[in-house]
């Protein structure tokens, strides 16, 4: 079942660029329709919110998405405020943005979008733009996989909504170890991770031949072994120029209050190119 598409949006400049993912989501969805939420909480007035909302919806017009905007009042806080907008479900996706709003805040850590991804009521995307001129639509994807048992099952709905558009798909298995240990390890140690990431990989292999099927998507893999694990990615993300990094969300790995030793905030500082931090029922 495909996701209805709803839009936290803040009327800043890079609201404008998320605004183009959910467009494009929208774009790929049954529905073709966006639902734009905007908290009036005084940082714009009535009157320049709607211009710019009316921006949003010409884009909409020319990809043939309808555009259904709620303005709402404060009510305690904008999080809360959200909350009584977005109805809860699986059916339901909310798309974010995330970036750095002020000192002594993460581009996750102590936001908005950070307790929407925590608070598990709908699917959520929270979305940093790096590369604005990609228009939300990124050509070839980077998926870090964590191991988990779920697989990609729980980003398997939002990926087919990207599919139509995307060109090539680079799934990284990156085998962690200490820093000691990764010194000192053996040539039988290293081929004993590499087996048990690739088994892993092929897993995830099979499971997008079986959920999508015969597709014009190129999908590689690799297995990497790593000290650590954040630079790896960027790395890769560097060398395979990808346009956006797809990564998952957990209470394990969501940011806290000590946010610049967290992995997700690392990557979404660093990041070469757009990320995707999602969430799923």
């Amino acid at each position: 079942m495909q996701p209805h598409i709803h839009l936290a949006y803040d009327g800043s400049i890079n609201a404008d660029w998320v605004s183009r993912y959910a467009l494009h989501l929208a774009a790929n969805a049954t529905a073709k329709k966006i639902h734009l939420v905007h908290i009036l909480d005084g940082v714009h007035t009535e009157k320049a919110i709607n211009a710019k909302i009316r921006a949003v919806e010409d884009e909409c017009v020319a990809e043939g998405v309808e555009l259904v905007k709620e303005l709402r009042f404060l009510r305690r806080n904008v999080y809360s405020s959200l909350l009584e907008a977005i109805p809860p479900g699986s059916e339901n996706l909310c798309v974010c943005g995330a970036r750095a709003t002020s000192r002594g805040r993460g581009f996750l850590a102590g936001t908005i979008s950070e307790l929407l991804l925590r608070r598990k009521r709908f699917n959520v995307m929270a979305i940093r733009v790096v590369k604005p001129g990609l228009l939300g639509v990124p050509r070839e994807l980077l998926f870090p996989l964590s191991g988990h048992p779920r697989g990609l099952t729980a980003i398997m709905g939002f990926f087919q909504l990207m599919a139509p558009s995307v060109d090539k798909i680079h799934l990284l298995r990156v085998m962690h170890v200490s820093s000691l240990w990764f010194q000192y390890m053996t040539e039988a140690g290293a081929v004993k991770l590499r087996r048990e990431g690739n088994a892993y990989l092929k897993k995830i292999l099979d499971e997008f031949r079986s959920e999508c099927g015969e597709s014009a998507v190129q999908i590689d893999g690799r297995v990497t072994l790593s000290d650590d694990w954040v630079k790896e990615i960027l790395i890769q993300a560097s060398q395979l120029h990808a346009q956006m990094i797809i990564m998952g969300a957990s209470d394990r790995n969501l940011p806290s209050r000590f946010f610049y030793g967290n992995k997700i905030e690392q990557i979404l500082r660093e990041t070469p190119c757009d990320v995707g931090i999602y969430r799923a029922l």
